[in-house]
């Protein structure tokens, strides 16, 4: 299985990176990068175990390799089309084409299922912002502090095993 998900891999960096982790990490980072929607959790976790180019090519890697579900634009989607529904239902009350008495109970249960909608948009839309952030900010204390470091490997070697362990932490709070 991993063999084969290196090989599907057309970007030579990206499979230097897999290459150079040993199997148990590559394992752990193939998975994640399967299980995971989040491509900034997935850039986040590859930086954490010794990724250092940009994010731009992890993210053409994985979008071409791991296609991912946007879930926030079908629920945005889904949104657009119950407003058409209702616009159409209140169209066709108007026009005499269906009762009102009738239509009442249609537009109060997409009106409903529209509010559902939109409050979960926003609850997707809070939770990945405040998820971004504090990913954003541990992203940036690992370089400052690899920067701050560099040239001190058992400090690096200790400053990875710490990121590693804040990063498992960060995964299980998900």
């Amino acid at each position: 299985m991993i063999q084969q998900t290196i090989v599907k891999v057309d970007f030579p960096e990206i499979q230097s990176f897999l290459t150079a982790l040993d199997n148990d990490r590559r394992e752990a980072f193939l998975a994640y990068v399967e299980n995971t929607y989040s491509i900034y959790e997935i850039w986040l976790y590859a930086r954490v175990i010794g990724y250092d180019l940009g994010f731009n090519l992890l993210e053409k890697w994985v979008t071409k390799n791991y296609p991912k579900l946007n879930r926030r634009e079908i629920l945005l989607a889904e949104t657009v089309k119950l407003e058409a529904d209702v616009d159409f239902l209140r169209q066709q009350v108007q026009a005499d084409l269906v009762k009102p008495d009738a239509a009442a109970t249609r537009i109060a249960h997409l009106s409903k299922e529209l509010r559902g909608h939109i409050v979960e948009t926003e609850k997707m839309t809070k939770s990945t912002d405040r998820r971004g952030l504090i990913l954003a900010g541990a992203d940036k204390v690992m370089r400052e502090l690899r920067s701050i470091f560099k040239g001190n490997e058992d400090v690096i070697n200790a400053l990875d095993l710490a990121y590693e362990s804040v990063w498992a932490a960060l995964i299980e709070e998900r």
